[in-house]
């Protein structure tokens, strides 16, 4: 009977087979220093299979940083963690499909990588920009793994797992791109086919997460959007003496990576057809007509039907003009400065309402002006006055969150971020389901960083970013809730109800292992160590925070359904409709280990402690080949 491993799993072994399924003869064997003969690649084989390959010093191109090489085998690294369960912090725990996991991002992708590979629909980031002010996260791949292990799922008084990257630091750029690149590169297999990830970024960074992004998924799926953070009164003020409409500044970048290229082109065209009924959206750059001679390549492709309005050279003008003013402005243009622009680039500015063009690859876009926030505190535009008083520096406008969301066509599905913060993307998923009847589901994760003494979150109470963002979802979800249900008592006859969306989350927490580390050498262990590995379960663990891992280990959804029964004095868990059945009590029974079998679910799991001998394990095995033999019996 197999042993369920506590670690996650090993990503280079699952690429070593899936080299062998396209090049089996590339595959052989080697023996590890303890004797075991485990796959490995032949490096002279696969060399022979695929021709010419750029190694050593060979010249070739690339873009590497000092400690690119430690992050990707971070990315790689398994680690011995786990999640635990916290009801008593979630909402709806029994019914909810959202997920909110907090601690450090690397560890919650590592962990979440086995059950939701390849099931995301979009991830949306605000990773910390790079301004010499802001901090990064603390991935120090130059420390011993035993230091590292010694140091894992610990936060201090400071934060955690934080560190302040001054501009003065000789790594500056290199620190950042080594934090990101292990999680992105984990993002990635996260991702659906038809899958996007968003990523709110400033100018510090953006060329090279843009390089970053084009080295893991490709050179044809990235866009870049050009996103409006505040409302400059004074200024717009000066454009309206002047006739012109107000226009939105303080600008951030968005990239748009698909994991397809096909997904990105999609995507574009949904923003078409959605332009197409909003008059102006498009303003000066798309119309109805059908000349194939406008169909020129902008924006990243050539329409199928319609028509660009401009001529080319006129509409790479406005483009290039539109891009001058947004390089010029950040470094304060005056008012003159902007009427030097000519007659076309000032028409095509004015008329903008959302999408503004492309310039050298890459495509911009300001949020409509009736739709941004006019302050510089996002918090106003949150769904009432409770939800504003929570304090939060800097929260992302929801509304541009949504549009990204309907943007990549993210109908149901699950959306991840893992830079959560104030939770503005939970908040995104729960409005837009109520709004449009969606069935998206959000997994927020966020490590705990603590809150200054001196803020307002602190003197209000919160510890951690974290307690911001919990709260946020609830009084977000109940107000929500409410809107719908008052909504749903105004109908008239004959009109459909609207649903509730799901408002809830279950909240999981990332922890040292479950089990107690039994990995010393035999000459290492004492006779009182001897006694307490009879059980190597830690103190104040429990059967909740096991059920919780086996679920990862065998592909379930976290938001999965979990059941308890009673049987013969023992509990029985029953997850996603009986797929998995498990009990971790001691000395279970032959009649319990019966009743398991005939459930006939998919898996059974069961605790070393729970036999009362060798007898008892091979009695398990045995019953399920009896009553299921379609079973898989595993014990952890």
């Amino acid at each position: 009977m197999e042993k369920l491993s506590h670690t996650t799993e090993s990503i280079i072994d699952e690429n070593v087979e899936r080299l062998a399924e396209l090049f089996p003869e590339v595959v052989t064997e080697v023996r590890e220093p303890d004797g075991t003969l485990r796959h490995a690649i032949d490096g002279d084989a696969l060399r022979e299979r695929v021709g010419d390959v750029a190694e050593g010093q060979r010249e070739r191109y690339q873009f590497t940083w000092p400690g690119k090489r430690e992050a990707k085998q971070e990315a790689y690294r398994q680690i011995d963690k786990c999640l635990r369960p916290c009801p008593e912090e979630s909402v709806n725990w029994d019914t909810t499909q959202n997920l909110y996991i907090e601690g450090d991002n690397l560890d919650a992708l590592k962990l979440l990588r086995n059950t939701y590979a390849g099931k995301v629909k979009m991830i949306y980031i605000d990773p910390p920009y790079n301004t010499g002010h802001d901090f990064i996260y603390d991935d120090d791949f130059a420390q011993t793994k035993a230091d590292y292990d010694a140091e894992s799922g610990d936060y201090d008084e400071e934060g955690g797992r934080l560190v302040a990257n001054p501009e003065s630091n000789g790594r500056f750029h290199s620190d950042w791109c080594s934090m990101m690149y292990p999680r992105l590169l984990l993002a990635r297999d996260l991702l659906r086919d038809d899958g996007f990830i968003l990523i709110s970024i400033g100018e510090e960074e953006l060329a090279n997460l843009m390089t970053i992004c084009k080295s893991i998924f490709g050179n044809n799926a990235i866009r870049n959007l050009l996103a409006s953070r505040r409302y400059d009164k004074n200024l717009n003020q000066q454009f309206a003496s002047q006739g012109l409409r107000s226009l939105n500044v303080g600008l951030e970048y968005i990239c748009v990576i698909a994991k397809s290229p096909h997904s990105l082109l999609s995507a574009v065209y949904r923003k078409l057809d959605a332009s197409r009924a909003n008059e102006g959206y498009w303003k000066g750059f798309w119309n109805a007509a059908d000349r194939p001679t406008m169909r020129y390549e902008i924006l990243g492709f050539t329409p199928d039907e319609g028509q660009w309005k401009w001529k080319k050279e006129i509409a790479e003008e406005a483009i290039e003009n539109y891009q001058i003013y947004l390089d010029t402005y950040q470094k304060k243009m005056t008012l003159e400065e902007y009427w030097k622009f000519s007659g076309r680039s000032k028409r095509f500015i004015r008329r903008r309402k959302g999408l503004s063009g492309k310039n050298g690859g890459v495509e911009h876009w300001v949020a409509p002006s009736d739709r941004v926030l006019r302050t510089s505190n996002w918090a106003d535009l949150l769904v009432s006055k409770s939800v504003s008083d929570l304090p939060f520096d800097s929260p992302k406008n929801p509304q541009l969150i949504s549009e990204s969301i309907k943007m990549a066509g993210a109908d149901d599905g699950i959306v991840l971020d893992f830079f959560s913060g104030s939770a503005t993307t939970a908040h995104a998923v729960m409005q837009l389901n109520a709004e449009d009847g969606g069935n998206r589901k959000f997994i927020m994760v966020q490590l705990p960083e603590v809150c200054d003494e001196k803020s307002e979150a602190a003197k209000a109470g919160y510890k951690n970013i974290c307690e911001i963002g919990k709260e946020r979802v609830r009084r977000a979800g109940r107000k929500i809730a409410s809107e719908v249900e008052e909504s749903n008592r105004q109908l008239k006859l004959g009109e459909e109800p609207k649903r509730v969306p799901d408002v809830g989350f279950r909240v999981l927490k990332i922890d040292s292992s479950n089990f107690e580390d039994v990995s010393a050498e035999p000459a290492e262990y004492t006779q009182q160590m001897l006694v307490g590995m009879a059980d190597n379960l830690k103190p104040g663990r429990t059967a909740d925070d096991l059920i919780i891992q086996v679920m990862l280990k065998k592909q379930i959804e976290l938001s999965a359904p979990i059941e308890k029964l009673d049987v013969d004095g023992c509990t029985v868990f029953s997850v996603d409709g009986g797929r998995l059945v498990a009990c971790f009590d001691r000395d279970v029974s032959v009649e319990v280990m019966t009743a398991m079998a005939k459930m006939e679910p998919d898996y059974a799991v069961m605790r070393d402690a729970s036999f009362a001998g060798d007898d008892a394990v091979s009695n398990f095995a045995e019953i399920f080949k009896n009553y299921s033999s379609i079973t898989e019996v595993e014990v952890i």
